[in-house]
């Protein structure tokens, strides 16, 4: 055991940090979620990650993305994040997709997976789409989750559980070029947003494509979604399955 995961033991045994250090998990996304998830992986010992997006960073990213600093701004947010990662850990295997997730590489990116992670712009509906219905076809648990101010929501989604389409309440058969408009549903991530959110707001910040979001929203998520996630792996508990899902908010 590299001694850098020394301190694991006790609450992982060394057949949990092994089967960490054996496993794979893709992240489709690496700025908030996805970012700080890597990050949280890394430190915990997965031996493999598989990094898509198409984006760089910019300065207003730094207020909550892992990654984001005033030295990375300008450079693609894979190549930012992996050599983030592997100051953490030399040894960490990393696939990059700097083009993202998209129909023609899909199944190249969840290769070898364990786990999916679904940290795609929340903007890029079609792209989780894509990856939700090849996560299923692979027989992958996908998790997703979002910030809501000083709060978080986190959702799983099994292989025969209900789809993304079925939970959020579309055409089965709806295409990828037919869902780019789309949205997932504020309600369908929480019953409860804070009181600022009024449904005025929302709707002004969906039309802007500007959702305010702070950095602790960003923290709580991935420190639920990973503890969720690596439980699940090593097989001690499972999450929660849509419909359910796991909700935490500090602010009425």
């Amino acid at each position: 055991m590299k001694q850098q995961f020394i301190r694991n033991l006790g609450i992982m045994s060394e057949a949990d940090i092994d089967k960490l250090q054996r496993s794979s998990i893709a992240i489709a996304g690496c700025g908030c979620i996805g970012g700080f998830s890597a990050e949280l992986l890394a430190r915990m010992g997965i031996g493999r990650l598989m990094l898509a997006d198409p984006d760089h960073f910019d300065v207003s990213n730094i207020n909550r993305q892992c990654a984001a600093t005033h030295l990375t701004v300008g450079q693609p947010k894979v190549e930012a994040l992996s050599q983030h990662l592997l100051a953490i850990n030399p040894d960490l295997q990393i696939d990059a997709f700097p083009e993202g997730v998209h129909s023609g590489n899909v199944q190249e990116f969840l290769a070898g997976a364990d786990y999916v992670i679904d940290a795609i712009d929340y903007f890029a509906f079609s792209a989780s789409l894509i990856l939700h219905r090849a996560a299923r076809a692979n027989g992958l648990f996908i998790t997703t989750a979002v910030a809501l101010g000083f709060g978080t929501s986190v959702l799983t989604f099994a292989p025969d559980g209900l789809n993304l389409e079925q939970y959020i309440g579309i055409p089965e058969d709806i295409t990828p070029e037919q869902a780019k408009e789309l949205t997932f549903p504020a309600a369908s991530y929480s019953e409860q947003l804070p009181q600022y959110a009024t449904p005025e707001l929302v709707a002004g910040w969906l039309s802007e494509q500007t959702i305010p979001t702070i950095s602790v929203g960003q923290a709580l998520g991935p420190g639920v979604l990973v503890s969720k996630l690596v439980l699940h792996l090593l097989g001690r508990k499972q999450p929660q399955i849509v419909p359910e899902r796991f909700q935490l908010q500090f602010e009425d």
